[in-house]
C-alpha cells in the first residue's frame, strides 16, 4: 500500500536508505535533513511530496518528488529507494509509476531524475531506461572526481 509519509517514518526510511548499499552516509544525512524540513516546515506547501510503500506496518520503499522552481511544470524526483531485501520485486517501478501519476495529476509535464555515472549505479540507470526515461545528459565529476551525474527525463504531459 502506498500512503503519505509521516514523521514517524523518518527513522525507518533512513535505515532503509542506508541499507540499500547505494547511498553514502552523507546522502543519508542529507535525507534526514530533507525529511525533517518536510515535516517541520510543511514543505508540502511548496509542492513537495513524500510517499511510503508499506506492507504489514513495515516501510519497504519510498519516493520523494517536488516541482522544480523557475520552470514551467517541471518536477524533480529527489529520492526513491527500496529496502535491500525487496529490490527486484517491482516495488521501485510501482513507486516510480505512482510518482509519475501524482505529478501528472498535479499538472506536471516533465520529470527529471539524476543519478551517479559510476559502475555501481548501472542498475539504477537501467531502471530508468526500462521505465521509459531518456538519458538527457551527463556532467563529468559532478559528485566527486570520477563520479559524474547522469540525467534522465520523462515527458508526462502533452507537448
Amino acid at each position: 500500500m502506498i500512503r503519505p509519509a509521516t514523521p514517524a517514518d523518518t527513522a525507518a526510511l533512513l535505515d532503509l536508505t542506508a541499507g540499500t548499499g547505494f547511498f553514502k552516509p552523507l546522502e543519508v544525512e542529507t535525507l534526514e535533513g530533507v525529511l525533517n524540513d518536510f515535516f517541520a516546515s510543511n514543505r508540502d506547501d511548496y509542492g513537495h511530496r513524500a510517499f511510503v510503500w508499506e506492507h504489514d506496518g513495515r516501510p519497504l520503499g519510498y519516493v520523494y518528488h517536488a516541482p522544480e522552481e523557475m520552470t514551467d511544470r517541471t518536477w524533480y524526483l529527489w529520492w526513491i529507494a527500496v529496502a535491500a531485501d525487496q529490490q527486484g520485486l517491482g516495488i521501485g517501478g510501482k513507486l516510480l509509476a505512482f510518482a509519475e501519476a501524482d505529478v501528472r495529476e498535479l499538472g506536471g509535464r516533465l520529470l527529471v531524475v539524476e543519478t551517479s555515472t559510476t559502475e555501481h549505479y548501472e542498475p539504477t540507470r537501467q531502471f530508468y531506461l526500462k521505465h521509459g526515461y531518456t538519458a538527457a545528459g551527463r556532467i563529468a565529476d559532478f559528485y566527486a572526481d570520477g563520479d559524474g551525474m547522469a540525467i534522465f527525463t520523462k515527458r508526462l504531459g502533452a507537448l
